[in-house]
């Protein structure tokens, strides 16, 4: 895939950042002790104690969607918030991108297509992704490319809305823990908002050699499981191959940082903060430990205790509450200059047996005339991000 890369003044931005993590109308969390108990439903012996969950995951509470709610009843939501934060409208932007992911290829497309009715929008209005937990990188390219190459398209929604419990298996250990519910939107505008001077994506083949074993990677099975509240349920979910999955998702991020970090200029008193994806509690030690090895004097953000794995959803969770994590973090607020590399790496939905994704992006942040208070999880749920030009 083509590459995004400029040496000039970067021409497309970030301009709005918005979640919906503060509606407790949608969401209701499922602690460490509730993840013992799903993991025991299953054949396997699931985790030994709540301990043992946040040691293995990092995780305290992860969301699912309260009984009645829907993805779309999340993307409505969603889109309101996005049109109030950003002062535009949807039928005003030349494109809007969605990342759905599910075992259902057709789920993403259906979701676009009743977000368009419920909306009063054009049936073709929405683009659908099926992208998984690089999604919000590969659109973001997506959305990149497609303003590059066409002078007449001023700003793109980019729509990340993640329901994984309706296509996991609640007793699967692997699983259980570390997925959650997320929703966010981001508007990609020309020559506004935070600086894009770099962004790459693509879908890589995991060679025989550098598979531990010789099973897929990952694998779709129809099989009786249970859902998030405990009852059995027969569906598609998804089964993951653990070790090798977890080696070459830890190199394709650090190939990644390695990229994006060679593509910056690092002034003086300037700052690089990486925000990965947030996969799991063992891979993401694994990653940063790594990292920083290699790049000591970054700063790495952590964002899994109170969001978990929100699948596409994760890094631009970190990004809308970017003053929020940064404090958690133990990091001092940003400046102006600072560079932002974001990473993802993870399953490539239409290759999932031999296949991984991966993406990495640079932005850089711009101050506004204000400073910027650092906003609590109950306050805030959004970053209505500084406009350059």
């Amino acid at each position: 895939m083509e590459e995004f890369f400029t040496e000039r003044e970067p021409m497309f931005g970030l301009s709005s950042i918005v979640d919906v993590y503060d509606r407790d109308d949608l969401f209701e969390f499922v602690d460490n002790p509730r993840v013992v108990e799903l993991s025991r439903l299953g054949t396997g012996s699931g985790f030994a104690s709540q301990e043992n969950v946040l040691r293995s995951t990092g995780i305290s509470v992860r969301r699912i969607l309260h009984p009645g709610i829907t993805a779309l009843d999340l993307g409505v939501v969603l889109c309101s918030r996005l049109e109030q934060e950003s002062g535009l409208q949807l039928k005003e932007f030349s494109a809007i991108m969605l990342c759905h992911s599910h075992t259902d290829s057709h789920a993403c497309q259906k979701l676009a297509t009743e977000l368009c009715q419920t909306l009063g929008l054009a049936p073709t209005s929405m683009l659908p992704f099926n992208f998984g937990c690089s999604g919000f990188l590969k659109v973001l390219h997506e959305a990149v490319l497609l303003m590059a190459a066409d002078d007449t398209i001023t700003r793109v929604a980019i729509l990340n809305i993640e329901t994984p419990e309706t296509w996991h298996d609640a007793s699967d250990r692997l699983f259980c823990g570390i997925v959650g519910a997320g929703a966010t939107a981001v508007v990609l505008e020309r020559g506004r908002g935070l600086p894009v001077s770099h962004v790459c994506s693509d879908d890589f083949p995991v060679l025989e050699e550098l598979r531990p074993n010789p099973a897929p990677l990952f694998s779709r099975e129809t099989a009786d499981g249970f859902c998030f509240r405990g009852a059995p349920i027969r569906r598609t979910v998804m089964r993951m191959n653990a070790e090798p999955v977890f080696l070459n998702g830890i190199e394709m991020m650090l190939s990644g940082l390695r990229s994006a970090a060679s593509s910056i200029d690092v002034l003086r008193g300037q700052r690089v903060i990486v925000i990965p994806h947030q996969p799991s509690g063992k891979l993401l030690r694994a990653l940063l430990a790594a990292a920083r090895n290699e790049f000591p004097q970054f700063e790495y953000l952590n964002n899994l205790k109170h969001y978990g794995n929100t699948i596409s959803s994760s890094v631009p969770t970190i990004l809308s509450r970017l003053p929020e994590v940064l404090a958690n973090n133990g990091y001092a607020p940003l400046r102006d200059g600072d560079h932002l590399i974001l990473l993802a790496a993870g399953i490539c939905m239409e290759e999932i047996s031999d296949h991984m994704s991966a993406g990495h992006a640079c932005l850089q942040w711009v101050q506004t005339a204000a400073p910027m208070d650092v906003p609590s999880a109950a306050e805030e749920a959004h970053i209505a991000v500084p406009v350059s030009g």
